[in-house]
């Protein structure tokens, strides 16, 4: 989120004879209030220091930052100490301390104040006995623009992190790339953009790719998917947008694809043969040419399409390219393996009659498929898949998480060892890490609780650390960036 900056400047007002000139000091506005940045709810063994600093901001009446302004810490519970016990905020209106934890096992508190405001901030910390190895930690949390309804899904590659957040359009960060020194504790906003109508009353920015194109070498195009409105099993709307990002400070929309009578969802790459694969909804599973130059009306790129359960059984949520067999999860007709080149159907299908298909994940031999809503029942399970012949998917298990309704996103860690999963609806949602070593039979080593739900989550190493970019979109729309480092084996 950029802040305003206020500085004290010196205003010259001429007089009406221009002989004379008064000085006028403009001060910053006064603090009106504190707000936890970063840093709350952290789980680390006792006596030891958090991985994440603790860190406020402080704003005038107006909600602008204020530069200057001196911050007390204070442990208020568990024995622990902080350094500094006082700090200045920055020209972002933040600052920082770190807390280290004393040696009581269970929660530990420390409080923020400013002088002259009654409000405070008080931070959380959980000392458990050993070190944290199953613990997920909170690095930072990227609140939505104001006025964003969603902060809908993320994207990581390359140490940059794109946010799809709705009508507030896609969001550019650093999180190690280098560019403007971030880093996943401390995402730096590169560059910004709100993404074309193109018919639908919202920009509705839901996810994307960045095509990096082993042909041409470039890196140049992202592809965003944008979700309008529509209707389980009958219609949806709105198009992928392409937008060049050869500059990510300033990227720039280009192109669009359009398919007649739907709207985009969830997609996939094969990157090697510039092949773009989209779940359409009630149009299926599309199949994209994007070689080359990508400018305008690029919908006649459309080369194979297929409605896998029929028209009335379709609406496909997400696809993926693994092991030479295209995979389609669909809420109504279940779990798919399709051919990559003709789309036509490999084996699975009207396999899942219970509930609402979601998204997907394949590693190796096994496939992992999550749920949604409520059709028979809850969308409470990830379904796992054993893939055989020529990919095609035999139910082997399920794993149930109690209280919740949906299971929106799974994903698993680049080095194959750990499957995550978001979870919405009901006292148990947020996110949930499983171990992979038995991928049959994926083991629960952590779980993090949030109020308002994950609803996608991107898993990416950055600098040798695993971490999980997740998305609420409901209620409180942000991006939080957790760090899951300790529960790889």
């Amino acid at each position: 989120m950029q802040a305003r900056n206020i500085f004290s400047a010196a205003l010259v007002v001429l007089g009406a004879s221009c002989t004379t000139a008064t000085t006028t000091t403009v001060t910053p506005n006064p603090p009106a209030a504190v707000a936890a940045f970063n840093g709350n709810n952290q789980t680390s063994g006792v006596n030891a220091v958090l991985v994440t600093p603790l860190s406020v901001r402080v704003t005038d009446a107006a909600g602008a930052s204020i530069s200057g302004v001196q911050v007390t810490w204070t442990v208020t519970a568990g024995g622990g100490s902080v350094a500094p016990t006082t700090s200045t905020t920055d020209s972002t209106g933040r600052a920082a301390t770190v807390f280290t934890l004393g040696s009581a096992v269970g929660t530990q508190t420390a409080r923020a104040s400013v002088a002259n405001l009654t409000s405070t901030v008080t931070f959380s910390a959980t000392a458990i006995s050993n070190a944290p190895v199953s613990a997920i930690t909170l690095l930072a949390s990227i609140p939505t623009p104001t006025g964003a309804t969603y902060a809908h899904d993320s994207y990581a590659r390359d140490g940059l992190v794109f946010g799809f957040m709705w009508n507030s359009g896609v969001r550019i960060y650093d999180v190690g790339n280098g560019m403007s020194g971030g880093s996943p504790s401390n995402p730096v906003l590169v560059g910004s953009l709100i993404t074309n109508l193109n018919g639908v009353s919202s920009p509705d920015v839901h996810n994307g790719w960045w095509f990096h194109n082993p042909v041409t070498g470039q890196n140049k195009y992202l592809f965003i998917g944008q979700e309008g409105p529509g209707s389980v099993g009958s219609s949806s709307s709105g198009d992928i947008h392409i937008v060049d990002v050869s500059n990510m400070a300033t990227p720039v929309e280009v192109g669009f694809i359009h398919v007649a009578g739907a709207g985009v969802h969830n997609f996939w790459m094969d990157e090697a043969n510039q092949v773009l694969y989209a779940a359409y909804y009630n149009a299926g599973v599309v199949k994209i040419d994007v070689s080359g130059t990508l400018v305008g009306d690029m919908s006649s790129r459309v080369v194979a399409q297929v409605k896998p359960g029929g028209t009335g059984n379709t609406y496909i949520w997400g696809v993926m390219l693994a092991n030479g067999t295209l995979y389609a999860t669909d809420m109504l007709s279940g779990f798919w393996a399709l051919d990559p080149v003709t789309l036509a159907t490999r084996g699975g299908g009207n396999n899942v009659p219970e509930r609402y298909g979601s998204d997907q994940w394949i590693a190796g031999q096994y496939a992992y498929s999550g749920s949604w809503g409520t059709r028979v029942t809850r969308g409470n399970a990830i379904k796992i898949w054993s893939l055989g012949v020529n990919g095609a998917p035999t139910l082997a298990d399920s794993l149930i998480i109690a209280n919740i309704t949906t299971v929106s996103d799974v994903a698993v860690s680049p080095d194959g060892k750990m499957l995550i999963a978001t979870a919405e609806g009901g006292t148990g949602q947020g996110l949930y890490v499983y171990n992979r070593t038995n991928p049959a039979k994926p083991v629960l080593v952590a779980s993090y609780f949030t109020p308002q739900g994950e609803h996608t989550g991107e898993v990416a190493v950055i600098n040798g650390r695993t971490y999980v970019f997740a998305s609420r979109d409901p209620g409180a729309p942000q991006l939080d960036i957790f760090d899951i480092t300790g529960l790889v084996p």
